[in-house]
């Protein structure tokens, strides 16, 4: 589900919970018919346990086109990839080589975006482009000495930069978080969530917007007044730890209107957020625990942070899909929190997000090395099928790839080894 979509399914509990038991029954009467015994375990309401290889024939998908490698603008220097976005006919890729757009049909380069003034290599990029195909970008300084503190936004649809921003600040690239909405772009400079390295700027110009307004005071309840802790944002969502006369209270925003959705005061005089996992709905790191609080602000759960893999989970219909351990994924109904499912699946399996259709899109080289396979993961129930298999290039520098896709191609992006300097960068597109 997009962000910013109501999401009635969050506070509809005794609906999921019939469906949750419909679902049950369904297990139960398909082992028996099968002559298996349907999967238990005692600590979940619900595990349904896949295997390793899906069935079903895994067919080879036919390559379309594969660009020139991207070599690093610095000589020296390899080229590491950042971010890959499609949008409509246009495939770009942002690298410490720079920002370029791809022709999706024919993989022909059609513009490098240029860099903003004063920025080097990029290395912070939001997670995609808007609708009308705006991206945004953390470029290194020039000099290297403040880190990725120059933001430049791009036209994606030929390259266009739009405007520009330098923060005064030292910003590194694991702390720094950038997302582009229909109306603005956000971005939260330090992970700690500093009311100072939280910014807002109308997408279309750059105009700098204010910090949300704290909850209003109406009553006169904060007698020594309201402080702002902490701003952290995440999709559609801006979250932020306000405290009156010292006692903690919790408030979420909508990024692109700035308009407060809901806000309640923490029980816990303690209380304390320390990330953010996901902003629709909004998934909170709180001390060792991941919270999830529903559209209206109420607490629909809590789940120790150790079962979640933030570097690999994503959203899907109605579950929180995770890496679990070191070769599992897991789905978590985002209703109750309840482990739903379970898929066992071949070691070095990563998630690259979801596709199109809403579904998790996974994958792992085949056991041969000669091969990428990819999967869809269903959310609802875990079931693993087939999404075919790409050819993994010969002269790949590393297993680690980038992979997107549109409605009818699958990009796989794959650093690569070049005797005449540190390698680079090679594009490929396959039907799909």
């Amino acid at each position: 589900m997009a962000e910013g979509q109501s999401r009635t399914g969050l506070v509809a509990l005794p609906v999921a919970v019939l469906l949750l038991a419909l679902l049950t029954v369904w297990v139960v009467v398909l082992s028996r018919e099968d002559g298996t015994e349907a999967p238990v375990n005692t600590a979940d309401s619900l595990v349904s346990a896949t295997s390793a290889e899906p069935s079903g024939s895994t067919e080879e998908l036919a390559q379309v086109w594969r660009a020139p490698v991207v070599r690093a603008a610095t000589e020296g220097a390899g080229a590491h990839a950042t971010r890959l976005w499609v949008h409509d006919d246009t495939v770009v890729l942002v690298s410490s080589a720079g920002v370029t757009g791809y022709g999706a049909a024919d993989g022909e380069p059609l513009w490098q975006a240029r860099a903003p003034e004063g920025a080097g290599r990029p290395c912070v990029a939001a997670g995609a482009v808007n609708s009308a195909g705006v991206g945004a970008v953390l470029y290194a300084t020039e000099d290297g000495e403040n880190g990725c503190s120059v933001l430049g936004v791009h036209d994606t649809t030929d390259g266009t930069l739009l405007w520009t921003e330098r923060f005064d600040r030292v910003v590194t690239p694991a702390e720094a978080r950038v997302t582009v909405g229909e109306r603005t772009v956000t971005v939260g400079l330090d992970s700690a969530g500093t009311v100072d390295g939280f910014h807002r700027f109308e997408a279309e110009d750059g105009t700098a917007l204010p910090l949300p307004e704290p909850p209003g005071d109406a009553v006169g309840e904060c007698e020594e007044g309201r402080e702002t802790e902490s701003v952290r944002h995440a999709g559609s969502r801006v979250v932020v730890v306000t405290r009156c006369d010292e006692a903690p209270e919790l408030s979420v925003y909508h990024a692109d209107t700035g308009l407060l959705e809901w806000t309640h005061p923490a029980v816990d005089t303690e209380f304390e957020v320390t990330g953010i996992l996901a902003g629709d709905p909004v998934l909170l790191f709180q001390g060792h625990e991941v919270v999830a609080y529903s559209e209206t602000g109420d607490e629909l759960w809590r789940l120790p942070a150790t079962e979640l893999n933030p570097r690999a989970s994503v959203v899907a219909d109605e579950a929180l899909v995770t890496r679990y351990g070191d070769a599992s994924f897991a789905g978590y109904g985002l209703v109750g929190g309840d482990r739903l499912w379970q898929a066992d699946l071949p070691e070095g399996t990563d998630l690259y997000g979801t596709d199109v259709t809403g579904r998790p899109v996974l994958g792992h080289a085949t056991p041969d090395g000669e091969f990428l396979r990819l999967l869809h993961l269903e959310p609802g129930n875990g079931d693993v099928l087939p999404a075919g298999t790409v050819p993994l290039d010969p002269r790949r520098a590393a297993d680690s790839r980038q992979v997107a896709w549109d409605a009818n191609q699958v990009y796989v992006l794959t650093p690569v080894r070049d005797d005449e300097n540190d390698g680079g960068l090679r594009l490929r597109a396959f039907e799909s």
